[in-house]
């Protein structure tokens, strides 16, 4: 039953520094924050329980790096960095898509209505925690979330042919470096176009693409 859980955790993701940069953004400066708020109340455990989640998640990426394998262009000139499979179990996921649908519902929550009560203190911890607005380059509590919208995009990839190919490829592998096929390096094309659109939120950059 463990073993089948762990393949059923596991996941093509691609590590990259545009994806560490959001991981900090999410964790530093939302996540913490609101793990040091509203203590005692029942959304607190919500906000300690995501922190937690989030910051196990970022181990397992870091150790799947260093784990290997490396990943090669078919010519074995270049190589995809980041490229890995990484066991990501999914109730940590689950308590960040909940506390994501709490964030997200915050943002929206109607402010400043006589008489109309906050739904739950999220609201008010969102709002105490996190500014609306900010100056040229701050983040805003908008941002933020949207952080953590895309990193959890990005570490649980709605599977495809494209994942489906590479993940046979790595785990093929066996822990040894891999040169990718043509076939698997259109693959890796596809999936780096849609990697960069849920980072991006904008066309592919060219780092991706060989």
């Amino acid at each position: 039953m463990e073993q089948r859980d762990q393949r059923a955790s596991a996941r093509i993701v691609v590590v990259d520094p545009d994806l560490g940069a959001q991981c900090d953004r999410a964790e530093h400066h939302l996540l913490a924050p609101l793990a040091g708020s509203t203590r005692g109340t029942h959304d607190h455990v919500l906000f300690t329980d995501g922190l937690a989640a989030f910051q196990r998640i970022r181990a397992e990426l870091a150790e799947a790096v260093a784990r290997g394998p490396r990943v090669w262009t078919p010519n074995g000139r270049w190589e995809h960095e980041g490229l890995r499979i990484a066991a990501i179990p999914t109730r940590e996921t689950d308590v960040l898509y909940a506390l994501l649908r709490e964030l997200s519902a915050a943002l929206v929550s109607p402010q400043d209505v006589p008489g109309l009560p906050d739904r739950s203190g999220v609201v008010a911890a969102l709002r105490d925690t996190i500014p609306s607005t900010a100056g040229p380059g701050a983040d805003t509590a908008a941002g933020l979330v949207g952080a953590l919208a895309r990193v959890l995009a990005l570490v649980d990839l709605a599977p495809d042919a494209d994942t489906a190919v590479l993940f046979a490829a790595l785990e093929a592998a066996g822990g040894e470096d891999v040169r990718l096929s043509c076939a698997q390096e259109d693959a890796w094309q596809r999936l780096a176009h849609r990697v960069t659109m849920l980072l991006t939120e904008s066309e592919p950059l060219h780092r991706f693409l060989y």
